[in-house]
């Protein structure tokens, strides 16, 4: 199965995420594609201010490919990252699922499995508000959609992130916090899951 993973992240902490889901589609025998959810929102200006921002967007514009709806379309599953924005996702995830009218109109993801994985500042920062606010448009697309079960353990011990609605970070004020296992192990989670469940919607 061909699991997509487009992401959006400023400093690279919701890439981290990306990396540890794709691992778990990997786990389960799929195909990870990682693609990065490009920017253009953002004023050149605004980016061009903070360096840690300038380096991550070069880097990450460098490494992965950009995130398209027909890549979207062409795949089994997708498993969607973003930083959280009041309770919501970031701008330019929100701006990508603006461009999918004509997935909606072709029906290009009805019966695909989606998930979504956030990161936020605080623990309380909303990653459940942006976790949920993000499936809507998974149910306009008609994605079926996929969250983490107790029967994964790990949800039982994590004092980060990490939710039954998917994946979540800690990342800091300044995002300064890198993946701790526990989050990992969540994400691996989401991904194996979501390639297990692709292979048998597909069926």
């Amino acid at each position: 199965m061909r699991i997509y993973i487009p992401f959006y992240s400023r400093y690279g902490n919701v890439e981290q995420m990306a990396k540890a889901v794709g691992d778990g589609v990997v786990e389960a025998g799929g195909e990870a594609i990682l693609a990065y959810v490009h920017d253009p929102c953002t004023p050149p200006e605004v980016i061009a201010a903070d360096e840690r921002w300038v380096i991550t967007y070069e880097r990450l514009t460098r490494d992965y490919p950009q995130a398209t709806p027909e890549e979207l379309a062409a795949c089994d599953g997708a498993c969607f990252g973003t930083p959280t924005r009041f309770g919501n996702a970031a701008a330019p995830m929100r701006n990508f699922f603006d461009m999918m009218a004509p997935l909606w109109m072709s029906g290009a993801l009805i019966n695909k499995p989606g998930a979504v994985f956030v990161s936020t500042a605080t623990l309380h920062g909303g990653q459940e508000a942006t976790t949920i606010a993000t499936w809507l448009p998974l149910v306009h697309l008609g994605m079926v959609i996929v969250g983490v079960p107790y029967s994964e353990q790990i949800l039982l011990t994590t004092r980060t992130g990490g939710t039954p609605y998917g994946p979540s970070h800690v990342a800091g004020q300044t995002g300064e916090r890198p993946l701790d296992e526990d989050e990992a192990g969540v994400c691996r989670a989401l991904g194996r899951r979501v390639a297990l469940l692709a292979e048998k919607l597909k069926a």
